[in-house]
């Protein structure tokens, strides 16, 4: 094949045309049918081996390039790698497979057999998760990774060449730039059902080539979402706190279920608990450093800490606690929302009743998908949960 430059790096990558787009198809279509034909158990059995050989191994050979792909320090990417392979195990498929999903997955007819994923962002959760997915389905797959984190894949891709080639065989990584019009039909229109994430604006795009296109009617599409934590009073101690930031810390705060605003009950030493945030981040900072960010990045984030200040002599801001560019935590005066610039930055939004959250997020509860939730009654919890409507 041709090469084209992947993104704005160095890297290049085969710039297919439609033909051999539906000759890798055919190529895949073949290797899936081989893994197919193993009983559900040795697959499963099979995917958990290989994934949690791959844990206890780590990143080796991958870990600088993955840190500098996903934007993390190395130590980052460490823990980054642990939280995606660790849940994968032999117990954890049992669990998620009941009896219903299992019936469904011994009735080959009834399955899609070509999967194509488009994804976006620089977590490595989604990578990993979509393509085992397919792999239990049986699936032949064609994966777009991000171009913001290009590398996850191809990586594992390589590690599976060597440890379940049958598995490498069935799946096919290339990025190509969304105005790749002809690769991407091919691509797309050669599978039985799609998945994309990305922005909302990504997500029309599609929608709209789609309509051109005749795409696959089975597609199923992930937009922007955020998540947040939901503290008690009497759970504002020094342990919660270390926890919340230990949820801020991984990843360095990107992907959906990191919190990136904290509503905390008023009570009298939410000030204090603040602070106690804040040590919790500068400990955090010293045990798994925050990534390097481009100069673009880090001068955004010194004008929002300029404009914290701001708040705070303005009285917008209760207070705010930092340190330099690398972490950051603003209290609001009130119960008002405001979007936390990430890399570890938290906004704590004081309030007294679920409705105030209600008021303050508006819309947005639409798209909320995580709530860490600490020191509430049941009956609060289940409260909480039919108000916010978090998917998790």
């Amino acid at each position: 094949p041709s090469w084209r430059a992947l993104g704005d790096t160095s890297l290049r990558v085969p710039a297919l045309d439609a033909a051999q787009a539906e000759a890798l198809w055919r190529d895949l279509d073949a290797a899936a049918a081989a893994w197919r034909r193993r009983a559900l158990e040795e697959r499963l059995e099979r995917l958990a081996r290989v994934l949690q050989d791959l844990r206890q191994r780590g990143a080796g050979p991958w870990r600088e390039a993955l840190a500098r792909s996903t934007g993390l320090s190395p130590q980052g990417l460490d823990a980054a790698w642990e939280v995606t392979f660790a849940p994968h195990t032999r117990a954890a498929f049992e669990e998620a497979l009941g009896a219903e999903d299992r019936g469904i997955l011994q009735e080959p007819r009834r399955l899609p057999t070509r999967l194509a994923h488009v994804l976006a962002g620089n977590v490595l959760v989604p990578t990993l998760s979509i393509l085992l997915r397919g792999w239990i389905l049986g699936a032949a797959q064609w994966l777009r990774p991000a171009g913001r984190e290009p590398l996850l894949a191809a990586c594992l891709m390589e590690d599976l060449s060597q440890r379940a080639p049958e598995l490498a065989a069935c799946t096919a990584v290339l990025w190509w730039p969304h105005d790749a019009d002809e690769l991407e039909r091919a691509v797309l229109c050669g599978a039985d059902v799609f998945t994309v994430q990305g922005s909302d604006a990504s997500i029309t795009a599609l929608e709209a080539k789609r309509g051109r296109w005749s795409l696959p009617p089975r597609w199923v599409t992930y937009g922007s979402r955020w998540s947040a934590a939901c503290v008690a009073a009497a759970a504002q101690t020094a342990a919660t706190a270390a926890a919340v930031c230990r949820d801020v810390s991984l990843f360095d705060q990107q992907g959906c279920l990191s919190p990136t605003v904290l509503f905390a009950e008023s009570a009298p030493g939410l000030q204090a608990w603040c602070a106690d945030l804040a040590s919790a981040l500068d400990a955090q900072e010293a045990r798994m450093p925050r990534g390097d960010l481009p100069p673009p990045a880090g001068a955004a984030l010194r004008h929002w800490h300029e404009n914290a200040h701001l708040g705070v002599a303005l009285g917008d801001l209760a207070g705010f606690w930092e340190n330099g560019t690398l972490w950051g935590v603003a209290l609001r005066s009130r119960c008002t929302l405001d979007d936390s610039p990430l890399e570890r930055h938290l906004i704590v939004v004081p309030f007294q009743g679920w409705d105030e959250i209600v008021s303050a997020a508006g819309k947005r509860l639409e798209t909320l998908q995580g709530l860490a939730i600490a020191g509430w009654s049941d009956s609060d919890r289940a409260a909480m949960q039919r108000v916010l409507r978090p998917t998790r």
